[in-house]
């Protein structure tokens, strides 16, 4: 994947207007990240930041419906990855969330859950 492609994806999946935000209210931002390293390997880090205070992971889904798996790998691998004719990569996938109901600076998320998937 080319730094160009990576950030055409990026700026897809964080269009206010785009299928990822239209679905999932609840994300802010997301984050994805092409790696590669010896052996020719490949995969994808990607950070998803929540505009909503998460008592617990199990909120995620029971309030707010957000299943960050699903959302990844049939909205963003299976779909988003079709359009560039890429193919699919490993991921590594973490949610994190605003520390308190009133951030008042980036730097203020909690890690709230984080998942690998295909074949990480």
């Amino acid at each position: 994947m080319t730094p160009e492609i990576e950030k055409i994806i990026n700026d897809y999946i964080n269009s206010p207007t785009g299928t990822i935000k239209q679905i999932y209210p609840i994300i802010d931002k997301i984050n994805l990240k092409y790696n590669s390293g010896p052996n020719n390997s490949e995969w994808l880090m990607v950070s998803v930041y929540l505009n909503t205070y998460i008592e617990n992971k199990r909120d995620l889904w029971d309030i707010h419906l957000f299943d960050w798996v699903w959302m990844m790998d049939e909205h963003i691998i299976n779909k988003l990855f079709k359009l560039f004719d890429l193919k699919k990569l490993p991921y590594r996938l973490n949610v994190y969330g605003p520390k308190d109901n009133n951030p008042t600076s980036d730097s203020q998320w909690k890690y709230i859950t984080g998942s690998g998937g295909l074949m990480w």
